[in-house]
């Protein structure tokens, strides 16, 4: 967005079964942050806005491609992007107990949306 070089067509690619992956790429790419919750929430609202569709793409669908689709991406699914046995994994925790967490309606829309505003 800061570079004002387009919107990518999520939507469209993921249709296509086009492998997509969702990540950083440096603060000028990032909008100044290396923020990955905001990426994703970022990611969903701007499929949503060009499409004129607030179901393009949802929360749960932007965390699968920070996680098991950046996997796929990179052709590492097998060694990353999900929970399972054998896999390298990173953990987060993500408090519930802050008013901005408050009321818990989608656990994935709250995870991208308002855990970034979480210290």
């Amino acid at each position: 967005m800061m570079l004002a070089s387009g919107v990518t067509p999520v939507v469209e690619l993921l249709a296509a079964g086009v492998p997509l992956g969702l990540g950083t790429d440096g603060p000028a790419g990032s909008n100044n942050d290396l923020n990955l919750m905001e990426e994703m929430d970022l990611a969903a609202k701007l499929q949503k806005v060009t499409r004129r569709n607030p179901r393009a793409l949802n929360a749960r669908q932007a965390l699968e491609l920070a996680t098991i689709g950046g996997a796929g991406a990179l052709h590492m699914e097998a060694e990353i992007g999900s929970l399972e046995p054998g896999k390298k994994a990173d953990l987060i925790i993500l408090s519930l107990n802050v008013p901005h967490a408050v009321p818990l309606y989608d656990l994935y829309g709250q995870m991208s949306t308002r855990s970034k505003r979480a210290t």
